[in-house]
């Protein structure tokens, strides 16, 4: 275990600068506890890291969205199929009056090309297996209003929905008008709303694809009361620059939203209208009709997705963040580092103290009943201890080490004279044997005790650097 701790000791980067008089020969002190917070914050950081990139590869960092509204002169969308439908939602009877055998209700496809109806109307009947149903699909809208003739661009075009009663003007082969009676009666009941329902799209940030999606209004269906409707399809023109250096950008185009606006109408306007706008000569009741054209204000929708340089900055700014806990760590270091140093200092001249054990910080913890042992009032002890500990720290300080070593230049001046002193500018070790031994220069943390009748004889084979040098 020790050994762990001390290999967590090493990797502590919040270690603090060591004083010069300290006799150890790391250029930092380092700590157990400073070891783990470096595993803990860096763990941290690295999962913070990684779980931020994690994000950003998949794209689930919002991205920065910007959006403007703008007038378009020209604009053309061909519409998919199913993309439009009509339901009616009948309360009152189970009567599909739309139904190509029987007919009661003749929806009419009327396409107009700027302010001309060029092609006879075609009916748009349900079928069994989708029952009051009216679909719109495979056709072309187009916005054209230009000031100016381009033979490059498409006229404008617009495509209504007519609901007629049935006549033998608009009927196709396979299909056939209910009788005047079947039709008066049921036009003469209520029957509900008449759903519009429009699939449209809208761009998913995630996999840069466009989804779909209905939008539903309710319509009342009264064939007193017919009703004209606008409906107006809003585009939209999504930009992503998903760059991760650079810029790259993707281009989008599609119908993300309609607006209808309606108006009541008598049953011979549309009639009229039509007849009007062509060469046509139609006599036809109308019980609602459904406009639909692209409308001439566009969204421009620029999106940018966030790139590497911004993800990393997030990245540094919070893990700095979670590395402010250093200060808190470099303080308990430099506490530890002194109080360590001051203890050195304190058991050189009183060395009962190394039989004291030490807490967190490295201060001298003093057990009682050790003291009652010693008959020493553990109160007192405390007290002579950080007496001692202010004085280690003057001890510690440059000019009181310059003080002491005047002193002693003094009392050997005046024990031995000056001119000792400067023949001791000339003193120095000799080498005795240019083979040094390799284990000479090992170093060691153990104490050799030897009997004291050898260490005089012993002195003659230490080298002069080695006199004096405090056991570790």
């Amino acid at each position: 275990m020790n050994k762990v701790l001390n290999t967590i000791e090493k990797i502590d980067i919040f270690g603090v600068p060591i004083c010069l008089l300290s006799n150890s020969n790391n250029q930092r002190y380092q700590s157990k506890v400073g070891g783990i917070i470096t595993i803990v914050l860096s763990s941290v950081s690295l999962a913070y890291f990684l779980y931020v990139i994690t994000l950003w590869i998949n794209n689930q960092i919002a991205p920065s969205i910007s959006s403007k509204q703008k007038t378009i002169g020209y604009a053309e969308f061909q519409l998919p199929e199913s993309m439009i439908e009509l339901n009616l939602e009948d309360f009152t009877g189970d009567v599909d009056p739309f139904k190509k055998v029987n007919n009661i209700i003749t929806p009419l496809l009327v396409t107009f090309i700027n302010t001309t109806v060029l092609e006879k109307p075609i009916p748009l009947f349900s079928n069994d297996q989708n029952p009051y149903r009216i679909e719109l699909k495979n056709v072309n809208l187009v916005l054209n209003t230009l000031d100016s003739y381009d033979e490059t661009k498409k006229l404008q075009e617009q495509h209504a929905i007519i609901l007629a009663r049935c006549s033998s003007q608009f009927l196709v082969e396979g299909s056939n008008c209910a009788d005047s009676q079947t039709i008066d009666d049921y036009l003469s009941r209520f029957h509900g709303f008449l759903f519009v329902k429009i699939r449209l799209s809208q761009l998913d940030l995630v996999t840069k694809e466009l989804e779909l999606f209905k939008k539903l209004y309710y319509t009342s269906f009264d064939t007193n009361k017919p009703q004209y409707s606008q409906i107006m399809l809003k585009q939209q023109q999504s930009i992503i620059d998903n760059g991760i250096l650079f810029n790259n950008y993707e281009h989008f185009n599609f119908l993300n939203n309609y607006e209808l606006i309606t108006q009541e109408t008598d049953k011979k306007y549309l009639a009229n209208t039509i007849n009007a706008m062509s060469k046509f000569n139609y006599d036809f009741d109308s019980y609602g009709c459904y406009l639909f054209r692209i409308d001439n204000i566009s969204i421009v929708e620029e999106i940018t997705y966030p790139k590497l340089g911004f993800v990393l900055a997030q990245i540094g700014s919070i893990i700095q963040l979670i590395f402010m806990l250093k200060y808190i760590v470099l303080y308990y270091n430099d506490q530890l580092s002194e109080n360590e140093l001051l203890n050195e200092i304190i058991t050189m001249y009183y060395p009962e103290f190394k039989q004291f054990s030490v807490n967190f910080i490295n201060q001298f913890r003093f057990d009682e009943q050790d003291l009652n042992i010693k008959q020493l009032p553990i109160e007192n002890m405390k007290l002579k201890y950080q007496a001692l500990k202010k004085g280690a720290k003057e001890k510690c300080r440059l000019t009181n080490l310059l003080y002491e070593i005047s002193r002693i230049q003094f009392i050997l001046q005046d024990k031995f004279g000056d001119q000792i002193l400067s023949q001791s500018r000339q003193m120095g070790g000799k080498l005795q044997n240019i083979q040094i031994e390799l284990q000479s220069f090992k170093e060691t943390n153990q104490l050799q005790i030897k009997p004291v009748d050898s260490i005089d004889m012993e002195c003659y084979s230490i080298e002069p650097l080695e006199i004096l040098i405090k056991q570790t």
